[in-house]
């Protein structure tokens, strides 16, 4: 294995203490051929502060405002140097050998455009089914696979895949944008895998910084806009139709519909100008697979049951 910089991007909103507890687990990496890029979106609880002090070593990217998950990671993605970039979650601590099986995966081959790592709760030591895990439950945790998205807790991409399919859509701002750049990595040529043998540890942070109905909302709102920029006309219909229908039903059960899937009918509605520009629709193969993956564990291998109960 050859000496591949990888650029380990944080990026990090008033969590000071998580991201000082998280610095350590990379320092103890088997893999030394890294730099770290700590992205600090306009924080007010002193973490840039803390890390010029204690951390003078690290690239530090301060914001004036909090360009959200999307605008942060682009911040990152904006001054790395590595062939390989490293997303990691403000409150996430690596495995010893997370970096080096990282980069052995990439260099053995070269189609790889991103890697999803696999995510486990610090505390249990269990898969992390909250923000580590968009697979259907018949899939094995410790198999390696192609997908249809990753986690953005941990993950890895490629610096080539990322300058030809773009980096994450910052119009999202929070929320399913590991889905849109799968979808465009997908089309630019590259895979995009989940591989066990990465391991990063989520020590969940108790602050949910979006919580119940309006991250429902941002959910839901951010797939209308992938539908419709991302999809052929023929895909987009019949997604957007069993999205629609399986979230209404879901509202209506627990009374607050019109809460949701209004407020993200509306705003697409509202983005269309805007949308419209964007459109960009992958290829009719790049469709198909796509839909594949999605029938072998993703959503579309749900029954409908499954549907109504889903979080994602």
């Amino acid at each position: 294995m050859n000496s591949t910089l990888v650029s380990i991007v944080i990026a990090s909103w008033n969590r000071k203490d998580d991201v000082l507890e998280t610095l350590p687990s990379i320092y103890e990496q088997d893999y030394p051929h890294y730099e770290i890029i700590v992205v600090d979106n306009g924080s007010t609880d002193g973490t840039a502060e803390a890390l010029r002090e204690e951390h003078p070593d690290i690239v530090l990217v301060p914001l004036t405002e909090n360009l959200g998950a999307t605008g942060g990671r682009n911040a990152g993605i904006a001054v790395a140097q590595g062939d390989i970039i490293f997303f990691l979650d403000s409150d996430c601590n690596m495995q010893h050998d997370t970096l080096v099986n990282t980069v052995r995966k990439f260099e053995s081959d070269p189609q790889i455009g991103i890697l999803g790592c696999k995510v486990l709760n610090y505390f249990t030591g269990e898969i992390d089914g909250e923000t580590g895990w968009a697979f259907t439950s018949s899939v094995d945790e410790n198999m390696e696979f192609e997908s249809f998205s990753f986690s953005e807790t941990g993950s890895a991409i490629r610096k080539d895949a990322l300058d030809k399919a773009g980096p994450f859509w910052d119009f999202l701002f929070f929320g399913r944008e590991g889905e849109d750049l799968s979808i465009r990595v997908w089309n630019a040529g590259y895979t995009v895998i989940y591989y066990p043998d990465a391991i990063v540890h989520h020590r969940e942070s108790p602050e949910k910084r979006v919580i119940g109905s309006q991250r429902e909302y941002f959910d839901l709102r951010n797939c209308f806009y992938i539908y419709f920029t991302r999809y052929p006309w023929d895909m987009f219909l019949r997604v957007m139709t069993m999205k629609v229908g399986s979230a209404t039903l879901r509202g209506l059960r627990r009374g607050n519909a019109h809460k949701t899937v209004f407020r993200a009918l509306s705003d697409l509605v509202r983005n269309l100008p805007y949308l419209w520009k964007e459109r960009n629709p992958i290829s009719r193969e790049t469709a198909n697979h796509y839909f594949t993956l999605q029938r072998e564990h993703g959503p579309l291998s749900w029954s409908i049951g499954s549907w109504l109960r889903a979080k994602v």
